[in-house]
């Protein structure tokens, strides 16, 4: 395998890849169907992050992803609605790990529990048995893909809808609330905010970190910075949660 990761084929970061991610989301207790529908979704977003980082974003098509994993486009679109959900394929994870952090009340302010759970994290990428200088290099070109293509610097945005709707959810149920209060929804955008805060911050930070480690704290630093911003609105709305005489709009 060769040895400078810049240097690195589309079959190099394959393999990389699949040795990464082997094992990953076939738990013991899953049928042999989900099982194998697991298996064909990870080898598609495999096959389909090593195109894109090998060749770019851009020059990538869905019917050379299908070709490569020996299915059908109609196959690839069955498990990603879109090639931008291929490369975003952790998406639904972060909004799902979020929405799992904020659903139930406690004596952690809200802020601070979103800062632990956005920063679950740039260690971020647990790539086990993998070099951290690899890792990092193959980080690095995952962010430069990201921000040269306007196709995916566009893409957060039209996954807010889906975002602030789960994370929404798990807020209205921490306060007893209705998921379309007015209150629900500012804060589901406020909590979007600040986890595309950490994804901008990560872009900014990458190509000079030397280790996962130190961007952590680079990244960490500007979402506090952002944190400040929001935590008025955070506070003002776990308060809703504790007045007695809350009126129900449902």
């Amino acid at each position: 395998m060769a040895t400078n990761d810049d240097d690195l084929s589309f079959l190099e970061i394959l393999e990389i890849l699949e040795a990464v991610h082997h094992d990953e989301g076939l738990e013991l207790t899953a049928g042999l169907r989900d099982r194998k529908k697991r298996r064909v979704r990870q080898r598609i977003s495999n096959v389909a992050t090593a195109l894109f980082l090998a060749e770019g974003f851009d020059n990538v098509s869905v019917a050379r992803i299908a070709a490569a994993c020996e299915v059908s486009e109609q196959t690839v679109f069955n498990y990603f609605p879109t090639k931008e959900s291929m490369f975003f394929d952790r998406t639904d994870s972060s909004a799902d790990a979020l929405a799992e952090a904020v659903r139930h009340p406690g004596d952690v302010p809200l802020g601070e529990v979103l800062l632990n759970a956005l920063f679950g994290g740039v260690g971020m990428l647990r790539w086990g048995g993998m070099e951290e200088a690899q890792a990092l290099r193959l980080f690095r070109r995952f962010c430069e893909a990201a921000v040269s293509s306007p196709a995916l610097r566009a893409a957060p945005y039209a996954e807010l809808e889906g975002f602030t709707a789960t994370v929404g959810a798990s807020l209205a149920e921490r306060i007893g609330a209705d998921p379309g209060d007015p209150e629900v929804e500012l804060t589901a955008i406020v909590v979007a905010g600040l986890a595309r805060e950490s994804t901008q911050a990560t872009f900014r930070h990458v190509q000079h970190a030397p280790s996962f480690a130190a961007l952590e704290r680079s990244v960490r630093a500007d979402v506090i910075r952002a944190l400040r911003i929001a935590t008025p609105t955070l506070d003002a709305f776990d308060n809703l949660g504790t007045r007695p005489n809350r009126p129900d709009r449902r």
